[in-house]
């Protein structure tokens, strides 16, 4: 049965996600390289996508969350920034700080509108067609960044995970999905090393407010996915890669061309 993922992003009041993921309200992965706190690696995240955003861009954040890359985008890089969450909690909250926010279905609603680029961090793996919503997004945009949350193309596990809300792809067949709908993939970087203290300071906030209890909701499984990480941090690593991609239409050239 199919996961509610609305309700799975709206049980938790916004200030209990604040104590786990911080005050600005990022879930994603962040970018570190040395002691960084998380709210310094989890921007760092979005400001390695600034050279491949052109300042102002209309900007399309496809699964915003509660608007943390779309504020910096909007503050940082001058972005008109249009976002699209499946929670209505997500959504109220974004519009009550002003953000531009839709409560949409990325796999049964239209998108609507024209953009410069489209940015989706951390959001293909909660998608079950992944290569039909791969071809939309060209109707919309010429440009997209995407973080996917993958398994190795060595994986013999379990690939639904998370409450059974995701279903991980291989590294790839993600890159065969793109291509075959038309994308040009022109930077290809595994960011799983780097995103390692996320998980860390995710399983700290966890105990410092429950302690031995058990979390409610998606704060539960958060805990099991730290606990199941830190068994084997490298092996978890080599199974679970992070991966940034710079893609574009056919017709359409971008700097930084770069593929590791």
């Amino acid at each position: 049965m199919k996961c509610n993922i609305d309700k799975l992003y709206s049980d938790e009041s916004v200030e209990q996600w604040k104590q786990i993921i911080g005050e600005e309200l990022h879930y994603h992965n962040g970018y570190f390289i040395g002691q960084e706190d998380l709210s310094t690696g989890l921007r760092q995240t979005v400001r390695n996508f600034y050279p491949y955003i052109s300042p102002g861009s209309k900007v399309l954040d496809a699964g915003c969350g509660w608007g943390g890359p779309a504020r910096m985008l909007i503050e940082e890089h001058n972005c008109l920034v249009q976002g699209i969450t499946i929670s209505k909690l997500q959504a109220e909250y974004c519009q009550s700080i002003g953000l531009n926010v839709w409560q949409q279905d990325l796999e049964k609603d239209e998108i609507p509108g024209e953009y410069d680029v489209i940015l989706s961090l951390e959001v293909l793996s909660h998608i079950y067609d992944k290569a039909m919503l791969l071809h939309r997004f060209r109707q919309n945009a010429p440009r997209l960044i995407l973080s996917v949350n993958c398994v190795s193309d060595n994986f013999l596990g379990e690939r639904t995970t998370f409450n059974d809300s995701m279903i991980l792809c291989s590294t790839s067949e993600l890159v065969r999905y793109l291509t075959n709908e038309g994308w040009r993939i022109q930077s290809l970087k595994n960011r799983r090393f780097y995103s390692i203290p996320t998980i860390k300071y995710w399983r700290e906030n966890l105990e410092r407010v429950y302690g031995n209890h058990t979390p409610p909701g998606q704060f539960n499984l958060l805990r099991n996915l730290t606990d199941a990480a830190f068994k084997s941090i490298g092996a978890w690593c080599q199974a679970f890669p992070l991966i940034d991609i710079i893609a574009a239409d056919g017709a359409t050239k971008m700097a930084r061309i770069e593929i590791k």
